[in-house]
């Protein structure tokens, strides 16, 4: 490794900035750029005669511009039609999506009226797989196929432009747990491919329950009359997030910002970049124009991919009408984002030994998530079976009664499949819960006693005290001034414990303020979830040459046979990983430190001038001490 490749390492660690009002309009017809066209819900068109006509003016323009505006990909959002028992509906998209044959690769998805009753899915979606199911695209080598099982809900494709190859996953609305397993499997088959996900329901615009715009973002909430679906943050939760090849996520269904008395037509919008669980970033859009005049007359999205034109690419994204040859140009329909397409795109080798568990009830089998609230104020009550706890000093209000939470995931540690080995190497651990009610948030102490959840403030003698006997006296992390939505804890120190050989009982979760936080526990709509990323360890025995060994060499346990003197080693300079030699290895650990990662690190070794920091001077000197490769 160069000085040269470390200085432009540590310096992409930067977020792209997302650039409101930027036109890809000047720039998208230039030889080397590309296009993806998101198709909002055209329910409203498939239902109505007259409407119909915006289905065809879209797929129209879009096989007249495939080729002028190099369109690799079009994505149809869900809500294909209105009713999804009626076949005159989807008749008239079958011949309005037909026209799109043969000319360019697109997926359709099912979105919640595309069932036979909307909003059921048990009431099965017949009509879709006889008109979109798999039987329509088998003939196209960009097909690869639907799942899971033998179901066509679900459907993936590849599609090759700019000299990238992409993968895209076209999931149902609210894609049920086999279906994000599914859609797992299909980012492992393709692990070099970049991805582009579009779902039904994932990103709203703002609060569904009135009130302020205060709210937008991902859904935490299901529509499917039975709960039988995910989320839009159980999905990025579940799926974005741990798969750092899906870069953009597409979707519709959501206007909620009519129930701030918005002007109609600014409704169906919004977008965010959010950063997933490798540090990167992901660009998330809704758009859906149902509500507006018309329908939306035929506005449609054009993502426009531009090599060279931003810092140092840009995906430049427009809304337009194709029925009235015109531009949406506020800043929720035109924006852009600035990234390095090669960095984004290049996909890491399958061979990268860093793994990624995570943890939540009822998620791929998972069942070990114990969780109880302890109230000062009923001593001798349980709370295991509670959908939501409290963590508060005034519980009630005008009280002085505490409130305090545990929480535990069993089963974390340990040797078998999904499990983070006892010598791995933990790099991170966060505990994200879904806070329903904002409040003045919690210490979380790591737990030192055994409980359950049949357990009350009385069992507990009072409470947990944290003073070293219930539970550590400092706490490993504070939640402060939470807000509603997923609130992330680093408990990276904890898991670690717990691989070193500390029993695992959890944390108690004890509070900061009288204004009671609230969180959803292992019983609600959003369990608690634990994600642990390690490198898993070498499986090596304890006479290592690194000096851990037994003392059998000799010596005291300290490992090179010597004199058994109370002196620890002098580290090697430069070994920031401690294995005994200076390497890539090395330079990459430092790197990782300063771009701010949780690594864990030899500070001493890698603090080459002595100062007392870890900066880009020191991962410089360790690179010279590797000899410059």
């Amino acid at each position: 490794m160069s000085r040269r490749s470390v200085l432009r390492a540590v310096g992409a660690g930067a977020a792209a900035p997302l650039l409101a009002g930027a036109s890809s309009r000047a720039s998208s017809a230039a030889s080397d750029s590309w296009t993806i066209v998101a198709l909002p819900d055209t329910q409203y068109y498939a239902n109505n005669e007259r409407r119909y006509r915006f289905a065809v003016d879209q797929t129209d323009w879009i096989a007249e511009n495939a080729d002028a505006e190099n369109i690799a990909f079009v994505s149809h959002e869900g809500d294909v039609v209105h009713e999804g028992d009626q076949t005159e509906q989807w008749d008239r998209m079958d011949d309005a999506m037909a026209t799109l044959d043969g000319v360019v690769p697109y997926s359709t998805l099912p979105g919640n009226h595309d069932y036979a009753d909307t909003r059921n899915r048990s009431s099965g979606l017949d009509n879709y797989v006889d008109y979109f199911g798999a039987s329509r695209f088998d003939g196209y080598d960009w097909f690869g196929g639907t799942g899971p099982s033998d179901e066509e809900a679900n459907s993936y494709q590849l599609f090759s432009a700019g000299g990238y190859d992409f993968l895209h996953l076209a999931l149902e609305w609210e894609p049920r747990d086999e279906t994000l397993e599914w859609a797992r499997d299909v980012l492992d088959r393709f692990p070099e491919r970049p991805a582009v996900l579009t779902t039904h329901a994932y990103l709203t615009d703002g609060d569904r329950e009135g009130g302020d715009e205060s709210n937008p973002g991902r859904a935490r909430f299901i529509e499917e009359e039975n709960g039988d679906g995910n989320s839009g943050e159980q999905v990025w939760r579940r799926l974005v997030a741990p798969n750092s090849q899906v870069f953009m996520v597409l979707s519709g269904h959501f206007h909620e910002n009519l129930n701030q008395d918005a002007d109609p037509q600014t409704s169906g919008e919004y977008h965010q970049v959010s950063e997933n669980d490798a540090g990167e970033d992901v660009y998330e859009m809704l758009a859906n124009y149902q509500k507006r005049d018309g329908s939306g007359f035929s506005l449609l999205r054009r993502i426009s991919f531009e090599p060279g034109s931003g810092d140092p690419d840009r995906i430049s994204v427009s809304t337009y009408n194709t029925y009235k040859d015109e531009y949406e140009t506020d800043d929720n329909s035109e924006f852009a984002f600035d990234l390095d397409f090669d960095e984004r795109f290049a996909q890491e080798s399958s061979t990268d030994p860093t793994e990624r568990f995570s943890f939540e009830q009822g998620a791929d089998g998972y069942e070990g998530t114990s969780d109880t609230n302890l109230r000062e104020a009923n001593p001798q009550t349980g709370y295991g079976d509670a959908s939501t706890v409290t963590v508060d000093t005034k519980e009630p209000q005008d009280s002085d009664n505490r409130a305090q939470a545990l929480v535990r995931f069993d089963g974390v540690i340990g040797d078998g499949d999904g499990q983070v080995p006892p010598n791995a190497t933990v790099n991170s651990a966060t505990l994200t819960v879904e806070t329903v009610d904002e409040g003045s948030g919690g210490a979380v102490h790591r737990l030192l006693r055994e409980w359950s959840e049949s357990d009350t403030w009385e069992s507990f003698g009072g409470g947990v005290s944290a003073d070293g006997s219930d539970a550590t006296a400092d706490p490993e992390a504070k939640a402060e001034a939470v807000s509603e939505g997923p609130t992330e804890i680093d408990v990276t120190a904890s898991v670690r414990e717990w691989v070193g050989g500390e029993p695992n009982h959890g944390w108690a979760i004890l509070p900061l303020g009288d204004d009671g936080w609230d969180f959803s526990t292992a019983e609600g709509d959003a369990p608690p979830q634990l994600t642990v990323t390690f490198e898993p360890g070498d499986g090596g025995d304890d006479d290592s040459e690194d000096g851990t060994g037994d003392g059998s060499d000799g010596g005291d346990g300290t490992g090179d046979g010597g004199d058994g003197g109370d002196e620890p080693n002098e580290p090697l300079p430069g070994d920031a990983d401690g294995d005994g030699d200076v390497d890539d290895a090395d330079v990459d650990l430092a790197q990782r430190h300063v771009a701010n990662e949780d690594v864990d690190i030899d500070r001493e070794a890698a603090d080459m001038d002595d100062d007392g920091e870890i900066d880009i001077t020191d991962v410089v000197e360790i690179v010279d001490e590797t000899g410059g490769r």
